[in-house]
C-alpha cells in the first residue's frame, strides 16, 4: 500500500486486524485535520493581530494624514480583545478537555 494515513507504517498495514487499522486511519486522519485547521487559524489570527496593530501604529503617529474614526478605533480595539479571548478559549478548551 503506498497511499496510507501519515503517522501510520507499512507494518501497521500487514499487522493490524482490518478494523483496528480502519479506527486508527480515522482517528490520525483526524488529528492531521485538527492540525490543518489550528495552523490557518493560527495564521489567519495572527496576520489580523499584525494588521490591527498596524493601523493602531498609523492612527497614532497620523502617518501621511492617515485618521478614522475614533469609534471605529475603539470598535476594533474590542474586536481584537475578543479575537485574541476566542483564541485562548480555543487553546485552553484543547489542551484541558475532559474526555
Amino acid at each position: 500500500m503506498k497511499n496510507l494515513p501519515k503517522g501510520m507504517t507499512q507494518e501497521d498495514s500487514e499487522n493490524l486486524p482490518t478494523n483496528e487499522f480502519v479506527e486508527k486511519a480515522k482517528e490520525l486522519s483526524a488529528i492531521d485535520e485538527r492540525r490543518k485547521a489550528l495552523t490557518f487559524l493560527f495564521f489567519a489570527y495572527g496576520m489580523l493581530l499584525v494588521a490591527t496593530i498596524s493601523i493602531f501604529f498609523l492612527q497614532g503617529f497620523k502617518f501621511k494624514g492617515f485618521n478614522l474614526d475614533n469609534s471605529l478605533i475603539h470598535w476594533l480595539g474590542g474586536a481584537t480583545i475578543t479575537e485574541v479571548a476566542g483564541l485562548a478559549a480555543l487553546v485552553y478548551g484543547s489542551l484541558f478537555k475532559k474526555n
